[in-house]
């Protein structure tokens, strides 16, 4: 194996292992982190080339909700025939990582950051979309009505992903920043 195979598949087990220690809490709480999966899925598709890498990431996001769901003790009131719309939404997310790996620069911030807002306030839009229009809990709710309701939920949902992903920038940059003078040095 490679170093840079290597390294690939450390990136990836670590974006899967963020995924793990922080789906079972949506918006977080004094004992747990928020949810990771949008800003893990974005970064997979950015850093990763294979495809399997997407279907791993959300294999691994639908086993900690059905583990939260089996042994957590979690409400199933977002379980649906909706839930499935999950799929489409997480690929949009990382197809968007995928299609901004592909610039000269990605992680440059006028590329970054809106390739990130985009991505993450279509995932907000498609996810509630798909549950509003397959759930069985919502049926008395007009769609103006159900997104009133959810509104509230957008400024968390798009807030926990940017902390996560201005992490993966920030490391990144210091990483960049690290090997531009190791090589002045050398």
């Amino acid at each position: 194996m490679s170093l840079k195979t290597k390294n690939s598949t450390l990136i990836g087990m670590a974006l899967i292992a963020l995924i793990l220690l922080t789906r079972s809490s949506h918006f977080g709480t004094s004992v747990l982190l928020p949810d990771a999966t949008l800003a893990a899925l974005f970064l997979t598709g950015m850093l990763m080339q294979k495809l399997r890498w997407l279907a791993i990431a959300i294999v691994t996001a639908f086993a900690m909700d059905f583990y939260a769901l089996g042994f957590a003790g979690v409400s199933d009131y977002c379980m649906s025939f909706g839930y499935w719309g999950l799929i489409p939404t997480y690929a949009m997310v990382w197809g968007v990582g995928r299609y901004i790996a592909k610039q000269v620069k990605p992680f440059a911030l006028s590329v970054f950051v809106p390739a990130a807002w985009v991505s993450t306030s279509l995932a907000f839009i498609l996810s509630n979309a798909f549950w509003y229009s397959f759930s069985d809990k919502v049926n008395t709710l007009t769609a103006v009505e159900f997104s009133e309701r959810v509104a509230q939920y957008y400024t968390p949902y798009i807030s926990y992903t940017a902390f996560y992903l201005s992490v993966a920038w920030l490391t990144q940059a210091a990483f960049q920043k690290l090997v531009t003078h190791q090589s002045k040095i050398a």
